[in-house]
Order: structure tokens, then sequence, then C-alpha cells
């Protein structure tokens, strides 16, 4: 204060007078000091000792204002900070806006010495400079009182530090009148602001709420806690209910509602006045204004305020909801299981009525028994007791799902009964298993059907295995009398091929016996005798050691060619053909190889060739021909066998290949089977038989030789 004397007192007067409050103050002072006698100077010399002694009354004015407010200083002798219930600062400043003086209340701390010489400016954040500067230019251009608002920094900077003013502060300020210094009064509105911005933020918050509550789907009552009168209600309430809001006002809860009487709608709403529950959650049915009903779930709950109360109620339309509920109803009804649902500790929580049905309980019968009381208590089987406990621990433990437990359970007659379980497990928000859902079927009559099943299956191996071997037997029996068929057809076809030889040794010892008889029988004679005939024995040596080879059992699968394969079969049937004048006529541009057992493949198409010259003969065709071609179809190679000899008559045709099937009078029936079997079973080959316009043809399809593979075996 003493500074800011100083500098008042060494200022030069003003010519031009101020007009502002604090001149008022000081000219109606100095019209007390003056008689009404005194008349005021109209002089130059009188008018300048007016103003100066204006401009003095105004200094003291300051001064007093100023030392009113010293006078609530609390001094501290260590800092000196100074404190007042107003929440203000008084700051002297110059043109600059550099402080002079400085004194505050008790709500703003400040240190006197540390403030003086300090440029306010410098207190306040980079934006509001400006701001500041012309604020502070404006009150000494003018005589009035000016204020504004201002945000200033938590601290004034390195140099002072812990020097802190308010966040927000309203400033007002008024010059002197010799516009050399200004009152500045500083006043701390940070808890105002702070206040308008909890006030805004909360509207914003309500304005949101509003939106909220407009735009929910579900529906929202507002009704007074007295008549229970509606007095609010959502967009989605007015259109499920089809009622306006004006409609609806005159409405109460109970007039929307069926199923619940008033009397517990009372009862509720009583219980929430009393405060005995903070909210009601109950259900009901809506009915529309056209009278259609929907069924809801109310959470009711009672608001007090000083204006009254009312109650808050939110309804959620639960129709999709109970309509899924008595589908499932419906699904547990007609299936045929049983569902229960059990606690973390296997305690049951439900179990569905389908228990009955299946095992002979009423479902309360379960109300509160764990599962493992059920296996202590003879409930399940006791071969079955460690897999249901390696299921339920599996259960609790791990949380999986666990599939098709088959185990028995005791029904109430005290048989058992066979059912499969499903179980798994839901889980709470933290990841915890909480509550066990299990499906129980009956599959009593598929067990006892499957048992029955796996016996006759048992039984019918049994008898498999028998008619295998059964067939074993045939086979074998069949290849003894194809081997004694072909043994009897190898006889008569050798005897055919020693028919001439041996009619040739008969007219060689004929003619010995002549020569004898004539005296023409000399050594050369003899000799020459001996000659032909171990010639003609030697070949009828040959022709039985060809039909040996051609009949022995053949276990090499390899290659051979179609071409030779026919010529041997020609060559040992060749004498029996030209007994019965049948001629056979190969064609064949070039051998084809194929793969298969060579010696099998000819006693199959020596079997063609027998049937073929047995229809020939049988239907007595004088000049009978037999047409063997080989030829190639992409990866097979052919040979066809077509003969003259009329035909296969169409009710014998599907049958030939069939075993222990003739038309011949002391056939056995196995000799087109036996082919069957060696070109399609063992050779992977095709045989087929069919009517041409004179015979039959007999096709044989055999996969051909690959490049690379081995060598011809014949």
């Amino acid at each position: 204060m003493r500074t800011v004397m100083n500098r008042v007192n060494t200022a030069s007067v003003s010519s031009q007078p101020g007009t502002g409050d604090l001149r008022r103050r000081a000219e109606a002072r100095l019209r007390k000091e003056l008689t009404l006698a005194d008349a005021l100077p109209q002089d130059y010399a009188g008018r300048q000792l007016y103003e100066l002694r204006v401009e003095q009354i105004e200094i003291e004015l300051l001064s007093e204002e100023f030392n009113r407010l010293r006078q609530k200083i609390t001094t501290n002798h260590n800092n000196r900070q100074v404190h007042d219930s107003l929440g203000r600062v008084y700051f002297f400043l110059d043109r600059d806006g550099t402080i002079c003086d400085v004194a505050s209340t008790r709500r703003v701390a400040v240190q006197e010495m540390k403030w003086r010489g300090l440029a306010l400016n410098d207190c306040l954040p980079l934006g509001k400079r400006a701001l500041f500067r012309d604020f502070l230019h404006e009150v000494f251009e003018s005589d009035e009182k000016n204020s504004c608002e201002l945000s200033f920094k938590q601290a004034c900077g390195r140099k002072h530090p812990g020097f802190k003013l308010p966040l927000h502060a309203m400033i007002e300020a008024v010059s002197d009148t010799q516009k050399r210094l200004c009152l500045l009064v500083l006043e701390d509105i940070s808890a105002q602001k702070v206040a308008e911005e909890r006030e805004k933020a909360s509207k914003a918050a309500l304005a949101m709420l509003d939106k909220a509550i407009a735009a929910s789907r579900n529906e929202i009552f507002m009704f007074d806690a007295q008549g229970h009168h509606f007095t609010f209600a959502n967009h989605r309430a007015l259109e499920n209910l089809g009622y306006g809001m004006n409609e609806l006002k005159s409405l109460t809860p109970a007039d929307i509602q069926t199923r619940v009487s008033r009397a517990e709608l009372n009862n509720s709403i009583a219980h929430l006045l009393s405060h005995e529950i903070n909210a009601s959650k109950f259900n009901a049915v809506h009915k529309r204004k056209d009278g259609s009903l929907y069924p809801v779930e109310i959470y009711l709950q009672l608001f007090e305020q000083e204006a009254g109360s009312y109650f808050i109620a939110i309804v959620l339309d639960i129709s999709s909801q109970t309509a899924i509920e008595s589908q499932m109803k419906s699904i547990m009804e007609s299936a045929r299981a049983i569902i229960w649902a059990a606690d973390v500790d296997l305690k049951l929580m439900f179990m569905s009525d389908q228990v009955h049905d299946i095992l002979g309980y009423s479902a309360s019968q379960f109300s509160g028994t764990s599962l493992i009381d059920l296996l202590d208590n003879g409930f399940f089987h006791e071969s079955d007791r460690t897999m249901l406990l390696d299921g339920f621990s599996q259960l609790v433990k791990g949380g999986s799902r666990v599939s098709d437990l088959r185990y028995r359970a005791r029904h109430a007659d005290g048989t058992w009964r066979w059912l499969s379980m499903n179980m798994t497990s839901s889980r709470s928000v933290d990841g915890q298993v909480n509550q066990m859902v299990g499906v129980m079927h009956d599959i009593h009559a598929q067990k006892l059907a499957e048992d029955a099943l796996l016996q006759l299956n048992q039984q019918l191996d049994s008898r498999v295995r028998e008619e295998i071997q059964k067939n074993k037997e045939k086979d074998l029996l069949l290849q003894r009398q194809a081997r004694l068929a072909a043994m009897g057809e190898m006889i008569g076809n050798i005897a055919h091929q020693w028919r001439q030889p041996i009619n040739s040794l008969s007219l060689i010892l004929g003619d010995l016996e002549d020569a004898s008889l004539y005296g023409e029988c000399d050594l050369a004679y003899i000799q020459t005798a001996v000659r032909k005939s171990r010639q003609i024995i030697q070949k009828m040596s040959s022709t039985i050691d060809d039909f040996r080879y051609f009949y022995r059992a053949d276990k090499h699968f390899g290659l051979f060619g179609l071409k030779q394969v026919t010529e041997e079969c020609i060559n040992l049937v060749e004498a029996s053909m030209k007994s019965s004048n049948i001629k056979i006529d190969v064609r064949c541009e070039h051998d084809v190889v194929v793969s298969g057992y060579a010696n099998e493949y000819s006693q199959a198409l020596m079997n063609i060739l027998t049937n073929a010259r047995d229809a020939i003969v049988g239907r007595k065709i004088a000049a009978g021909v037999i047409v063997i071609e080989i030829s190639e179809d992409g990866e097979f190679g052919v040979h066809t066998v077509t003969d003259n000899g009329g035909g296969i008559p169409l009710d014998v045709l599907s049958k030939i290949f069939e075993p222990h099937f003739t038309t011949k009078e002391h056939g056995v029936g196995i000799g087109l089977y036996m082919s069957l079997v060696s070109i399609e079973k063992n050779m992977n080959g095709r045989i087929s038989a069919e009517n041409v316009a004179e015979g039959a043809r007999f096709s044989v399809y055999l996969y051909k030789a690959r490049t690379g593979d081995e060598h011809v075996v014949r």
C-alpha cells in the first residue's frame, strides 16, 4: 500500500476530470467538506485546486478501501499469507499490467512481496493473454467499471513456484482518474464453473436418458403413487397397446392387465411403498386397446422425490419367449427322453415328467437328490458305476460334453432298463462350470434288439462258416468231377488219336504174317516193319505226353499267345473232328498275347470246342464248321468260337454256365461252369454266349499284355 501511495503522491495532476464512480464519490465527499456558503471556484486556478483536491480524495478513497481489506488480514510470520471468506484478490496494476500491490481473501492465497513487479498477464494461458491486454486497455480508456471472465495457469512459473490463482475467475477493474493505475478485483468462480459443468453434464445425461427411454424396445411406464394413474409411457408402450398418451393418462395399470388381480397389484405396490422390497418382478398379461392379449414380464420400482412419489415400470414383451417355452414343453412332452438339470455339486434341480413314463417314478421324487446319492442307493446298475462316475467327473472338472453313456437304471417295478445319456455343462461369466444338463433316452427296446441281432449275427457267422465249408467241399467235388470228365474226354481223344496208328500197326503185323506164309519175310523185310512200328509207337507215346501236359495243374500266372493255345488244342481234337466230318477254320492276322493261366485257358477252350462238336454231331450236320477268330478290342484280346450246330435254345442259354446244368444224356454239366470260373474268377476276364445265324458263338475277353511285361510263357 505504501508503494501505491508513493506512486500516487508523485503523480502529476491531469487536466481532464474523471467521470467514473470513484470521481463521483470523491466529489460527493468534497461537497461535504465545503459549507453551503462556500461557492465552487470558477477561475482557472480555483478549478485546478478543485481537481487536485478531488484527485486527492480519490486516492484517499482507494486507500480507505485497501486499508479496510488490510484490516481483515491475518499475518503469518513465515509466509505472510492472507485469508478471508470472500474468495477475492485485489491488485493494483499499472498500464503495462505490472502488479504494484496485492491483497487477498482467505480462499485464495498469495504472497504480497513476491507478486509485486510481476506481470499479471504472465499468469494467464497463452490463448488468454491477448484478451487480457485488450481488457486492460479498455479499463484505462474508460471511466466505467469493466469485467470479464478469465482462466489462469496453476502456477506462475519457475521463478515463483507455488503461487496459485483460481482456475477460473471473474475480474472487475476500474482505473484512477489519471489513467495510470487501476484497481483489479479477482473473484474465484472455479466452484461455480465446476457446478455449471456438472449441471451441463447432468442435462446432457438426462437428454440422453430421455432419448434412450423413447427409443427403447421395452415398454416403460410411469404412474403416480397415490391414484396410480399413468403419467408417462414411451413410444414402444403406446405403439404396442394402441393407446394415445392422453387416453392412457385416464387409465391405471389394473385397467390394462389380466390374470393379475387388482388386489395382487396393490399388494406389490404396498410392499414397495413400505420399503419392504426395493423392486418387484412379476409376470402378467397386458390387454391392448383392440382386446388382444400378450404376455409380459414387469419390473416395478418406486422413486420418491420432494415433489411426490411415483412408480416406474419396465415391461418386457415375452410373447416370443413364451412361444419358445411352449414349443420346448411340447417337444419335451413328446420326446421319449428324460431331461434333468443339476448344480455344480450334482444336486438335481429339475427332472422332466417323462421319468414317470420311462422309469415309473414321479419327478418330485428326485428334487434335491444328488446324482452321487442315486449311484450309492442302487438307482444305477453297479456294473455301470465307474463309467458314470468318470462321466460326471469329466463334466464337472473339464466342462466338456459327454455323449452316449449307455447304462442301466432301476425301474420302479424293480427291473433294469437300458438308457443312453448325453450331458453338457454351462459356464458363468468368469468361465466356471455352474450347471449341468443331461438327456436320458430310453433305448431298452433298441438294446434288446441289438443283443438279439448280435446273437443272430454270431449264429449267422457260424452258419456262414458251415456253408463256406460245404461250398469248398462242393467245389472240390466239382473239381474232381471236372477232372474225371477231362480224363474221360482225354481218353476219348487219345482213342481217336490212336485209332489210325493202331490200324497201321495191325496192317504191318498182317503184312508180316502174309510175307512169312509166302516166303517173303527176310531180315531186311522184318527190320523195315520194325522201324515203321517203332515210329508209330513213338507217335502214340508222344500223344500221351501231349495230353498229360495239357491237363496238368497250372499255378503260374503269366503271358501266352492265343494263336499258340489254339493250335495246341486243335492238334488234340483234330482226329475226332475229322472223324465227325467237322472242319476247323482259324482266322488270325497276328497272335495276341494275353495274361492268365495258359493250361487253364487251354482246358476252357477245349470245353468250348468239345461242346461245338457235340452240337454239330447231335444235330447231324453233314458238313460241320467251327470258326475260331483271334482279334483285339481295346485293352482286351478277343477269342471267339462260332459253330453251325443250330444254336442254343433260349430257355437254356441263360443257364449254360450254371454248375451241374447239362442237356446231354450222360453229361455232368461242369465243363462250361469250370470254364467260367477259370476265365472270370481266376484270370479277371469275361466269357459270354449268344446265338448267331446258323449256330452259337462263344466270346472270351482276356486282358492283353502291357509294355514291359514278362515274356510269353507259352
